[in-house]
């Protein structure tokens, strides 16, 4: 039995393990913490890895902020933690707080972090993460040293993805799984730059004891939200199942799956709907309007549930 998860037990240990483009690295120097780092883009580019890579040689707090958004984590929990001084480290060696997904933090949560981070500026170091940083308040952005982790050129795609390969292939070599070159090479291109995503279909493979992949195995892989897509598509619609089955198993995954609206359902469509191809311009166009207005309503559920709706309505015409 496989107790280990495979994004834990793959999960950079050093700055030389971290696939990251030579702009980022070159951000990160030495890895010395003599600024705050804001570290934000796409899933799975290794944002949440480099920042505890980068306080790995620091006394750490790590705080999940979309589990942990109250003021009192501020008043009770990072203040506590930067205001104490350890004996073994000395009072010179900085201590370093890890806000992963600071995108689900309250309103109250950040302004209380404005005033902490500049309290403790010269004892502590605040490294945070989110997908999306258009929701982070622009005071708390200017707080930090902002890295984008998504790709500015083509060429620096390319790098990340030859690296990514490399990983995948010697990581399948390790699980004892024989693939060809072209099969590892579609399975990164569809996963592509999501790494959590190919660890846990690589575990997914052990588990189920698969031994040589092929590209033909490859393509029949599921999509992350293929349920979704199954229900967008079908022939049958049931507005008060939709309703239920998206708010209990996706009510917290607005945002993944607003994003895969509009990026994995066309291709969906093309490989097993091709029916529906002349339809995927008005699929993209409503997906872009609901992400867009996705900051403005009350509650982000309602989004994700119209957006589901209208493409279902867009493909049964």
């Amino acid at each position: 039995m496989i107790q280990e998860l495979f994004t834990e037990k793959y999960r950079p240990k050093n700055l030389d393990q971290l696939i990251l483009p030579t702009r980022i690295r070159k951000a990160f120097g030495e890895g010395e913490l003599h600024q705050n780092f804001l570290l934000y883009g796409s899933p799975g580019l290794g944002k949440t890895s480099s920042a505890k890579v980068l306080a790995a040689n620091y006394p750490t707090l790590y705080i999940n902020v979309s589990d942990e958004s109250s003021v009192d984590v501020i008043r009770e929990k990072i203040t506590n933690w930067c205001s104490t001084i350890s004996l073994m480290d000395g009072a010179e060696k900085y201590k370093v707080v890890i806000l992963d997904e600071i995108d689900g933090a309250s309103d109250q949560f950040n302004k209380a972090l404005r005033a902490t981070i500049e309290k403790f500026a010269h004892t502590a170091r605040f490294v945070a993460t989110c997908n999306y940083i258009n929701k982070v308040p622009e005071p708390v952005q200017s707080r930090f040293n902002c890295i984008s982790f998504d790709f500015i050129s083509i060429e620096e795609e390319k790098e990340v993805m030859v690296e990514f390969i490399k990983r995948t292939w010697s990581i399948l070599k390790a699980a004892e799984i024989k693939i060809e070159k072209e099969a590892v090479i579609e399975f990164v291109k569809r996963n592509f730059p999501d790494m959590r995503t190919i660890l846990n279909k690589v575990q997914s493979f052990v588990i189920q004891g698969v031994t040589e992949i092929k590209v033909e195995d490859i393509k029949k892989l599921n999509y992350s939200f293929a349920d979704i897509f199954q229900k967008v598509c079908g022939d049958k619609i049931d507005p008060t199942e939709t309703y239920q089955f998206l708010m209990v198993n996706y009510g917290s995954k607005v945002d993944d799956v607003l994003a895969a609206l509009g990026s994995e359902l066309p291709e969906y469509i093309r490989e097993n709907h091709p029916k529906f191809i002349a339809k995927i311009p008005q699929i993209v166009i409503k997906a872009a309007h609901y992400q867009s207005q996705r900051t403005q309503v009350i509650d982000p559920a309602i989004s994700m549930l119209a957006a589901v709706y209208e493409c279902q309505m867009i493909l049964s015409n």
